[in-house]
């Protein structure tokens, strides 16, 4: 193995970090903003720009963005709450909030402080607390709203230049947010981007080596002209080696990556387990392109002998979710899925067109999986409701999926339709499964979204009027949204269909379906209809989970159970007749007020009384540099590491060698000078380096300002 490859790479850390470290240096020392800490020792600062880049290096890989651009993504700094990185896709409707850990050595670690840190970080994001970041964030606000208004994913990403092995305790922070967030669908993840990982990422970027993958083929057919071909059956546990002869590479020519464990791929796997011997059968096949191609016949020179391939610069450009799910099935159980064969077709480019490779990819991929949403093409009652809106109300109605939607006053299409009719359904959980996936509304059968809503067609007045009033609310709520702040903007904002069904329900439905409707007069009623149905789903959201509940709004709207009771609550109140409630004051949107600075470590844990007079403090060096300088010194006497926390402001410690009170930081100095230090810092930070129990006093103190929130805003 070259010097080059991952493997010899791998082997020494300082040679995987001095890489990375070059790379930072190279692509991200004009882009990151490093003001805010301009007046820092420059030790301290070069530290602070390769954390800010690690975090900008990870938003490239997940986004295949410019450095630049990713640097942009960095908002590290004061009120980050724990979180230096955001990267978000629009197209995957997904967010990633990036936390990164740099360390010279490659030993960057992972705390409980670190993780609960990152946590309420995301949770001021899902409560869209926006106001609270720094100013960095503002640029990327519309776009995190903007993809986290529908069904999205957030992943939390730990940058460590370093192993990457997390606590129990750290694990279990983020296992149980993952299980309050998660409750009804996923939502919420994490995933460890160690050194490896990272490096990883820089070394393909810098020399992406071909993939090269092996298979032996049988019953197969060449073909010579325009470009080789080959086309024949391949045992399943040829393909799962694959994946990992390609080291993650094996999809770089696909439109997308594997989609990781979809309902097809569930089916895939099924059927790899249990009915191995069909599976070539039941399944599609896989497209490979490869740039050359070696053969090699271990029998005779006949097709009804196995030939075996060898594929050079190859990549999977069409079946990438089947190669992933034999891949899984092949590990979860190899005695069944190993029977499976797979129909394969390998393209060799070579001679071909400059483009090939690019124009197989897209014809291949334009290949449309049938959907649920295309047996309602064959429904006759939308060919009917078709037929209505032409006849009757001289508009547009679109029902196959591939047709153009019609413009907001020419008509509607069967998408629109059915959410504008979960919503006017008097069941709140079809508003709900609209919200998540609008899919679901082509579930057929008794208990099928579908069913419930086309099953009596609907007249096509009905379905016109209630798409006018659906879009007539969710102008009146955008509008709204902009007025508030917190959770009453999130509501308008995310539970725009929750509050139309609420208006749905408030309206006379009496003649609904005829012609005479007013459906005129319903809309100018919409403005203080959505109004009121938005404060009183407010008051009851908070009087029943409270403002500040730890149950996420994310959950409470994906609930049917909780939005039915809320539902039930709001509707039962306006019925009463009595006067609609105000919006309460803090909800509505002020200046921001300036953000105080966290008091020094030392008074704050005093005025709360964090610690106990009396307390064991015990001293650990911080830095590499330091503990080997102190070892020796503090194994003379152990009293040497040892003091205890007395009430005084300037001195609270008192020190166990010679009985004397000193501050954090001036007792540290004064050890270094103790031990003859000879490069002793000129300053330190000792409240890092003075323990109560696995936390620091600096952690304490980080812990208790966060606990108290907003409560040390305002305060002069």
């Amino acid at each position: 193995m070259s010097d080059s490859s991952p493997g010899t790479a791998f082997s020494t850390v300082p040679r995987q970090v001095e890489q990375v470290r070059h790379v930072l240096d190279r692509d991200f020392r004009e882009h990151i903003d490093l003001q805010d800490v301009a007046n820092k020792p420059e030790y301290e600062r070069e530290q602070q720009f390769r954390s800010r880049a690690l975090a900008a290096l990870a938003v490239r890989g997940i986004t295949d963005c410019t450095s630049q651009e990713a640097a942009a993504r960095v908002i590290d700094g004061r009120d980050d709450y724990g979180i230096d990185a955001i990267a978000v896709s629009e197209t995957s409707r997904h967010v990633w909030l990036i936390q990164s850990k740099w360390s010279d050595k490659g030993k960057a670690g992972f705390t409980t402080a670190d993780a609960d840190k990152l946590v309420r970080g995301l949770r001021q994001i899902d409560q869209r607390n926006f106001d609270r970041f720094n100013e960095r964030m503002e640029a990327l606000e519309d776009r995190i709203r903007a993809v986290l208004r529908g069904p999205s994913q957030v992943t939390l990403v730990l940058a460590l230049m370093g192993r990457g092995e997390l606590s129990n305790e750290v694990v279990e922070i983020f296992d149980d947010e993952i299980e309050e967030m998660n409750g009804f669908g996923a939502r919420l993840d994490y995933k460890v981007l160690n050194a490896r990982n990272l490096w990883q990422q820089v070394y393909e970027e810098e020399a992406p080596a071909p993939v090269e993958i092996s298979t032996t083929m049988r019953q197969w057919v060449h073909l010579a002209n325009p470009v080789e071909v080959y086309q024949g059956i391949v045992p399943a546990k040829d393909i799962a080696q694959w994946t990992a002869d390609a080291e993650g590479r094996l999809f770089a020519e696909n439109i997308r990556e594997s989609l990781g464990l979809t309902e097809v791929n569930s089916g895939m796997l099924e059927t790899l387990k249990s009915d191995p011997e069909f599976f070539l059968h039941f399944n599609n096949g896989i497209t490979v392109l490869c740039e050359s191609v070696e053969t090699d016949f271990p029998g005779r020179r006949r097709q009804d002998s196995p030939v075996t391939l060898t594929l050079h610069g190859a990549s999977v450009v069409n079946g990438a979710q089947t190669v992933t799910a034999i891949a899984q099935g092949l590990s979860d159980a190899p005695e069944e899925a190993e029977d499976a064969d797979v129909s394969v077709h390998v393209i060799c480019t070579q001679g071909g067109p400059p483009d090939l490779a690019k124009q197989i990819t897209r014809t291949r991929n334009k290949q449309n999986s049938v959907e649920d949403r295309d047996f309602v093409a064959v429904d006759p009652t939308q060919a009917l409701i078709r037929y209505d809106f032409s006849l009757l109300l001289e508009r547009t109605y679109t029902y196959r999926r591939g047709e153009a939607d019609p413009g907001p006053e020419a008509g509607c299409s069967v998408i629109q339709a059915a959410v504008a009719l979960a919503c006017a359904h008097p069941n709140a959980k079809l508003a709900v499964r609209a919200k998540q996936d609008v899919n679901t509304l082509w579930e057929q059968g008794p208990e099928g979204a579908y069913s419930m809503l086309f099953g009596e067609q609907p007249s096509a007045h009905q379905i016109w009027g209630s798409v006018r009033l659906q879009r007539a609310v969710a102008t009146e709520l955008h509008k709204l949204a902009q007025s508030f702040q917190g959770r009453a903007s999130d509501i308008a904002d995310r539970g725009d269909l929750l509050i139309t069904h609420l208006v749905f329900q408030l309206i006379d439905h009496q003649g609904i379906e005829d012609s005479t409707y007013d459906w005129d007069g319903v809309i100018r009623r919409v403005p203080d209809l959505t109004k009121e149905a938005l404060a009183r789903l407010v008051q009851h959201m908070d009087a029943e989970f409270g403002p500040e509940s730890r149950s996420s709004l994310t959950r409470t709207l994906a609930d049917p159970a909780r939005c039915r009771h809320l539902a039930a609550l709001v509707i039962q109140d306006c019925r009463t007749g009595a006067a609609a409630p105000q919006v309460a004051e803090k909800y509505h949107k002020q200046r921001k007020r300036r953000k105080t600075r966290r008091p020094n470590t030392v008074p704050l844990l005093m005025d709360r009384d964090r610690i106990a007079a009396g307390t064991p403090v015990v001293f650990r060096p911080k830095t590499v540099k330091e503990s080997a300088a102190l070892s020796t010194w503090l194994a003379e006497d152990p009293r040497r590491a040892q003091a205890t926390w007395v009430r005084d402001r300037r001195f609270p410690l008192l020190w166990a060698y010679d009985e004397q009170r000193y501050s954090p930081s001036g007792l540290a100095m004064h050890m270094f000078a103790l031990a003859d230090w000879q490069e002793a810092p000129v300053a330190v930070q000792g409240t890092s380096r003075w323990y109560v129990g696995d936390q620091s006093l600096t952690e304490l103190a980080e812990k208790l300002f966060a606990e108290l929130g907003d409560a040390e805003d305002g305060e002069e």
